[in-house]
């Protein structure tokens, strides 16, 4: 295993975008003699990181010589996740083998085989391929280990989401950046991800964006939304975003074309666009500009006409893109 996990992490390619120190609990050490598990292990703050990484057997890979780069969640960070992974007891008890292997992919999506320091980050947004595996599905890769690295004048970002809370603490083998969520690797399209929303027992959402993405005068966006090979972003409104635009009239009301300029004025098709990448301007999507505002500490989106919507839950990473789920249809 440890020769396996050590030439992925050679194998592994990066271009980065940024890195700040907010955060002054977790302090720096310079011309450290600890690797990257013990300077893990003399520090509170990652005490369930190190409980994951011995239950996860990777103890031995990241103690070795590497150089490896860290995304370090805090024991914080971990406590926003569901049991069994949300703290060091529940992660030291796990006895399923499947959770193990599921812990342990988690714990490679946030490791990098180079050592990438804040003054090695340029500006910019950036992707950098994990040591996790890339899954496959009936023989086609699944980008399910590459992170989305946007920095701007706030600070660095992981898959829009995330932040790096302190960067630079040093190991003899490498580095760690400690963040304030546990990375996610994706696991469906954004299509995949509508459907599967849409039919929930309970509490369903975007059965309407379904409805409208299956109309045949919808196929291009579909096959966007749903091809592994995409790089897309989607604003994808809610049931109540839809009752809204509708009032008491159905789906069907909404003539073909009037539909495909809707739907096109959700999706951005030249990449993923994160919460962190979105300034007060215009962004193009597939229908045309619409125009971004700053909304308190968040962004409204809004087309030619209508009201803005707000983004009511930004950054669901997808293997093909990422969602920002928004109240409003934004109208052409």
């Amino acid at each position: 295993m440890r020769t396996l996990l050590l030439g992925l992490f050679a194998a592994s390619s990066f271009t980065l975008a940024s890195c700040d120190d907010d955060n002054d609990d977790i302090t720096p050490t310079p011309n450290p003699s600890q690797n990257i598990v013990q300077v893990a292990q003399g520090n509170a703050s990652f005490s369930t990181l190190v409980a994951a990484v011995t239950k996860a057997d990777l103890g031995t890979t990241l103690s070795g010589i590497g150089p490896f780069t860290v995304f370090a969640p805090t024991n914080d960070a971990f406590a926003k996740l569901a049991a069994p992974f949300n703290n060091a007891a529940n992660i030291t008890a796990i006895t399923d083998p499947a959770q193990i292997a599921t812990l342990r992919g988690i714990l490679l999506y946030h490791v990098l085989g180079r050592n990438v320091k804040a003054a090695d980050i340029a500006n910019g947004s950036s992707t950098a391929t994990t040591a996790r595996p890339a899954s496959t599905v009936g023989g086609a890769t699944i980008n399910d280990n590459t992170l989305y690295l946007p920095k701007n004048s706030t600070g660095v970002f992981i898959n829009g989401g995330t932040r790096v809370v302190t960067a630079d603490v040093a190991a003899s083998n490498g580095t760690i950046h400690a963040i304030d969520n546990v990375l996610m690797p994706p696991s469906q399209t954004i299509a995949a991800i509508v459907a599967a929303s849409a039919s929930r027992t309970t509490g369903p959402e975007f059965t309407l964006l379904l409805q409208a993405l299956q109309r045949p005068a919808a196929a291009a966006i579909l096959t966007a939304a749903g091809s592994s090979s995409a790089n897309v972003t989607v604003f994808a409104p809610t049931d109540a975003a839809f009752r809204a635009l509708l009032g008491n009239a159905p789906l069907s009301s909404v003539s073909d074309a009037d539909l495909t300029a809707i739907l096109s004025r959700h999706v951005i098709g030249t990449g993923r666009v994160f919460s962190s990448d979105l300034a007060a301007g215009t962004v193009t999507t597939l229908g045309g500009p619409i125009t971004v505002a700053a909304a308190g500490n968040g962004f409204t989106v809004r087309g030619g006409t209508g009201t803005a919507a707000n983004i009511a839950s930004a950054n669901i990473l997808a293997t093909n893109g990422v969602v920002h789920v928004i109240d409003q249809v934004i109208r052409p």
